[in-house]
């Protein structure tokens, strides 16, 4: 049914759209045909010169049980977010640490300061790009005694920006899949039947709890199941787990080369735009 207030992704759409393409769609009128007639898209967007935009958004749920150890992860892990004796110039630094990865017997706080402890020992040598596994000795009062925890390091570099540090959740349960499975047929849909120059699925992770490069994947691996997703020319990832409490939001583009695109907004105002197109060579569809 058309809704009858403005969702809450509006304006989550609205800053994406006000930088998309090098700004070229800022002023582009917005209907929101969504909001007024039923199974239609979201939004499509017309510029000046008449081209067309329709974008679907979505929300990516992680896992059944999500909010309950995203509590327990918050409250031991919190401290290493943002944290300025872990923040470099120009360094993007993600730190993913599995879901369920302390057993019962371990103190959640004390995890959390002896990885924040152990990151302040060895982050200064985490300059290379790319992702990195490392296994570290946590909790070394428990009964049980310490506990080895695996984490990954994950490194972007970010040209003429401050820098920063933040954490994500790995290991995601093997219900993801039917998350995004779900959101796929549910959206897909009504997406490809509507008639643009351009067709754009935009996928939101409002938790800590997931990573863009894994919802890609799964995208990916459903791809066979989904033959329309050809008909879709980008699918973007929103990362707003932080937009509330910091201020911050993420878009990236990603396709079989990595990451292409990024964009990152502080309190609505673009601050960093990266584009890789020039560096990674021709397109490369997985779907």
């Amino acid at each position: 049914m058309p809704v009858k207030s403005p969702p809450k992704e509006r304006p989550i759409i609205e800053l994406f759209l006000s930088a998309y393409e090098n700004d070229t769609w800022k002023t582009a009128s917005l209907d929101w045909v969504e909001e007024k007639q039923d199974g239609a898209v979201e939004v499509i967007a017309t510029r000046i010169d008449s081209t067309t935009l329709a974008l679907e958004h979505t929300l990516i749920q992680p896992f059944v049980g999500e909010k309950f150890d995203s509590e327990k992860f918050i409250k031991a892990f919190s401290r290493i977010e943002r944290n300025p004796d872990l923040i470099l110039p120009e360094r993007h630094l993600n730190l993913f640490i599995p879901v369920h990865a302390i057993p019962k017997g371990y103190d959640w706080e004390e995890v959390g300061e002896d990885l924040l402890a152990w990151l302040k020992q060895n982050h200064l040598g985490m300059l290379k790009e790319g992702d990195i596994d490392h296994v570290v000795p946590v909790g070394h009062s428990s009964k049980a005694g310490p506990l080895k925890l695996n984490i990954t390091v994950q490194i972007m570099n970010l040209p003429g920006m401050a820098g920063n540090c933040l954490i994500a959740r790995s290991g995601m349960p093997d219900n993801l899949s039917a998350n995004v499975e779900k959101a796929l047929r549910t959206k897909l849909p009504k997406l490809v039947a509507t008639a643009a120059n351009k067709r754009i699925l935009m996928l939101e992770r409002d938790k800590i709890a997931l990573g863009d490069s894994r919802i890609y994947r799964e995208v990916v691996a459903l791809a066979p199941k989904f033959p329309n997703l050809s008909f879709v020319d980008e699918i973007w990832m929103a990362h707003t787990a932080i937009l509330a409490s910091e201020g911050w939001a993420y878009f990236t583009l990603m396709d079989g080369r990595g990451l292409v695109e990024l964009l990152t907004f502080e309190n609505g105002a673009l601050k960093q735009r990266r584009d890789d197109r020039p560096d990674l060579g021709p397109p490369w569809r997985e779907f």
